[in-house]
């Protein structure tokens, strides 16, 4: 299928003659609804922001003569929530800031990718028109964005890059790390706070040698995160003692045939140190399955995208002694009490906090909210946040987290030197400055690169 087409079945939009707008009859507008934000803040600034608040999805089949349905999002991630909640913490202390962007303040508006890049180019469309952008002539101005903190994934971060790079709206990724997302010339409006794969293949190729791993198998997800990260590998022990039994692919669209044939794979082969490159979506039910076979003596090695996932560690005991590198930990001030404001009281309306709290405690806040749910017993009311929630709780040391905090303040810290730019030392033709009442995405961008 072109793309053209699946573009025009999925993002069906309306094509007028090129004639002027009139005030009676605006220049373009959407044709179906597109869907709310997780969270949303106003301010003078609009930031996107995009995270896998569910890490796997049910595409809806088509007979390509009716609009098909919406993809159901399945598989609550408390882990992603977490950092969507960074992000709203992040804003809101810059907010109440003197030093950083006084008299000024961001917006935030928060979708989830549900860690499929079809969903994911839903959400940043989504982002780029708004809401209400039906009474007026859309096509006739500029989105509000100015900036994208997304996203995990990288593929989903492929995507979004690729659809916000026309209007040159830059992106900020926490924990994308495809060694792809890394060439200026394809993707000159991705930044990242996150080392790219070829940091982490080398040190696994290290780790091989350190202990005499010399007999291995790679399982890997079908995206570019999985494809790149085996590339990268494979060149790292091209020159060792350590040889490649086995590279099997996770299929995108999960099949249960196709998984048992990579078990009957691990199962007869000999090489008994696994390598996964892949995110927890898809890891998630192909350890499910695996425990059914009862496959012993695995020695596994996570990459960083899984490797300090809490819903695998807590789901797979069978998972101790896996071992792995996890991108650096830092400091977010505050946050453990601030996640622990975010409950069903707060946002009695809000489906992310009934699932929250359905995923933490096995119960409903409101059966009304959650109809996918009935057989959940209703909560008391009386839930509080502990400890051993520790997939939503965990901030002992925080490392996406970290990174969501850092990405928010990058983009910021770009706002603020434009907006406070010095005469003859800006970052612009013949060291000008930006005009501070006509700030657009364009100008952040130059900064960011600075």
């Amino acid at each position: 299928m072109s793309l053209l087409l699946w573009w025009s079945l999925y993002y069906p939009v309306s094509i007028s003659p090129l004639t002027e707008a009139t005030s009676t009859q605006p220049a373009c507008f959407p044709q179906g609804a597109f869907e709310l934000p997780g969270f949303s803040a106003q301010g003078v600034f609009i930031m996107g922001g995009i995270f896998p608040l569910h890490y796997r999805v049910e595409l809806p089949g088509t007979d390509y003569t009716h609009q098909p349905l919406a993809a159901q999002c399945q598989g609550f991630d408390p882990r992603a929530f977490r950092w969507a909640q960074t992000m709203r913490l992040a804003v809101e202390e810059i907010n109440q800031s003197e030093q950083l962007l006084p008299n000024h303040t961001l917006g935030y508006k928060i979708f989830d990718s549900c860690a499929t890049p079809v969903t994911a180019l839903r959400a940043v469309l989504a982002v780029l028109n708004g809401q209400g952008e039906e009474q007026s002539p859309m096509c006739s101005g500029a989105s509000p964005l100015i900036a994208m903190v997304g996203e995990s994934g990288s593929s989903q971060s492929i995507v979004l890059s690729r659809t916000l790079q026309p209007f040159r709206i830059p992106m900020i990724s926490y924990f994308s790390t495809c060694s792809c997302l890394s060439d200026r010339k394809e993707y000159p409006t991705f930044f990242r706070v996150v080392p790219n794969d070829d940091y982490q293949v080398k040190a696994i190729a290290s780790l091989l040698q350190r202990f005499g791993w010399k007999w291995i198998g790679v399982v890997r997800e079908d995206h570019d995160y999985g494809r790149f990260a085996l590339q990268g590998l494979k060149r790292e022990i091209q020159n060792t003692d350590v040889c490649l039994a086995y590279d099997e692919m996770i299929p995108k669209d999960y099949s249960r045939e196709r998984v048992l044939q990579i078990l009957e794979v691990m199962r007869h082969s000999t090489a008994q140190v696994v390598i996964v490159f892949s995110g927890e979506g898809e890891l998630y039910p192909f350890l499910k399955e695996f425990v059914k076979q009862n496959i012993t003596g695995t020695q596994w090695v996570a990459s960083e995208a899984w490797v300090t996932a809490n819903v695998l560690a807590e789901t797979y005991p069978f998972l101790d002694g896996t071992i792995g590198f996890a991108i650096r930990s830092g400091k977010v001030p505050g946050l453990r009490d601030y996640l622990q404001t975010v409950n069903p009281r707060r946002y009695p309306s809000n489906p992310l906090v009934q699932q929250l709290w359905e995923a933490l405690y096995g119960c409903s806040p409101s059966p009304s909210l959650s109809p996918s749910s009935p057989l959940m017993p209703p909560c008391s009311g009386k839930e509080t946040l502990l400890e051993q929630h520790s997939a939503y709780m965990n901030t002992s040391s925080p490392r996406v987290a970290y990174n969501v905090y850092k990405a928010v303040y990058a983009i910021a810290h770009s706002l603020h030197n434009l907006l406070h730019c010095q005469a003859g030392a800006g970052p612009f033709h013949n060291r000008s400055c930006a005009d501070s009442t006509n700030i657009n995405v364009e100008k952040i961008l130059v900064c960011q690169q600075m």
